[in-house]
């Protein structure tokens, strides 16, 4: 296998690869690429970070952060419920720490017996049961009484919950370069659903609500989401069906950061505030409501917005068109300070305050530190909340 590691936002890197790989890989949307007289290059697109494997060869595109951290940025914020300790931190590639990751939350779901639901169900009988069909009766029967055409709800282990998480654990099992104990774990949790209609992504995937039922089962479905989201596995077109096998995995950090600060911040403000969180919260620049803006989080008390925050995937010193968004939200919101939240760097580690010449606004600089195993990410966040000069 020939593999190519890149750091996230680097330039541009030699690349020995043949077209058709290049071009797959680009396709993906982790790395763009340009022939040059000293052969074909590649570089990875702005903040995205993954690994692609065409064949025999791959290209890892590294993060700042380790791969399990991105992984529980990512899986925290579609579910706070998701743990740090559920997240593969060994090493340093990618498909064997997602398809170690899945395997954990697949076994904590299932660790109380598969879930089973009511499912409606299309039948003809000779016994009423369930609801008749007075519709299909009429048009398929011409007046007859028997056979019935019922609608049934059928108790079943074959529920869309089943259904996409053994889809997300046949998609994994595709990967390459899996340990071999993952594998088996896949398959023995895979052969508990075997009852479970298999889905494919491409043919759509079936929709679930969240109960109180399958509360054990959120953190496995979310994250299975995410896997049938972003894997995209496929084969290149050679001919005669002997095309290369190609997987992807491609996450954009600035999306996964901004989705972490925000869910992280809602939980950790739930702790100590009677007030609402709201992401990406609605509201207008202008008198006449015609400019919108979205600040990234904003928390309200008394339905009055007290808190407001806006996560920026980046490092080194405040941009000054970021501290005129700042300044604009607090303007709008009527705050005397926001805070900005960059990633933290070797330099830069405690926040800092900016005073806006000629307000009463202060602009806070908090960073993250992305490098820190998953299990210190959420006790920074939860330091945040102190932020707040007024009681919240």
């Amino acid at each position: 296998m020939t593999r190519l590691d890149l750091p996230e936002n680097s330039g541009w890197s030699p690349a020995s690869f043949d077209a058709e790989v290049i071009e797959r890989a680009c396709d993906t949307g982790l790395l763009e690429s340009k022939i040059t007289s000293a052969g074909p290059q590649v570089k990875p697109q702005l903040n995205r970070v993954g690994a692609v494997a065409v064949g025999g060869h791959e290209i890892v595109v590294q993060p700042k952060a380790p791969f399990s951290s991105v992984l529980f940025m990512l899986g925290y914020a579609a579910d706070p419920g998701f743990r740090p300790d559920e997240v593969d931190g060994t090493g340093d590639d990618l498909f064997p720490a997602v398809a170690e990751t899945y395997a954990r939350l697949m076994e904590r779901a299932l660790g109380r017996g598969v879930l089973q639901g009511y499912r409606p169900l299309d039948e003809t009988a000779v016994a009423i049961r369930g609801r008749i069909r007075f519709s299909d009766q009429m048009s398929r029967r011409a007046g007859q009484l028997l056979p019935v055409e019922l609608t049934v709800d059928d108790y079943t282990v074959d529920i869309a919950e089943n259904q996409l998480l053994r889809a997300a654990a046949r998609l994994l099992l595709t990967l390459p370069r899996l340990t071999e104990e993952a594998r088996h774990r896949l398959v023995h949790l895979e052969s508990r659903l075997v009852d479970a209609t298999l889905v494919r992504p491409s043919a759509g995937l079936p929709s679930w609500q969240p109960t109180r039922l399958n509360e054990r089962y959120h953190p496995a479905l979310r994250f299975a989401e995410l896997v049938l989201a972003r894997l995209t596995p496929s084969t290149t077109s050679g001919g005669g069906g002997g095309g290369q096998a190609v997987a992807s995995f491609v996450v954009n950090m600035a999306e996964a950061f901004e989705g972490f600060v925000t869910a992280a911040l809602t939980e950790s403000f739930a702790a100590v505030s009677t007030g609402v969180s709201v992401g990406q919260y609605p509201t207008h620049l202008d008198r006449e409501r015609k400019q919108p803006i979205r600040p990234d989080f904003v928390h309200l008390v008394g339905g009055v917005p007290a808190v407001v925050v806006d996560a920026k995937y980046k490092t080194g010193a405040p941009r000054v068109e970021d501290l005129y968004q700042m300044l604009a939200y607090c303007t709008v919101m009527g705050l005397d300070e926001g805070t900005l939240i960059y990633i933290a760097d070797g330099t830069r580690l405690r926040p800092s305050t900016i005073p806006i010449r000629g307000t009463t606004i202060e602009t806070r600089v908090a960073r993250l530190d992305v490098r820190c195993p998953p299990a210190q990410l959420l006790p920074q966040i939860d330091a945040m909340t102190s932020w707040p000069r007024k009681p919240v």
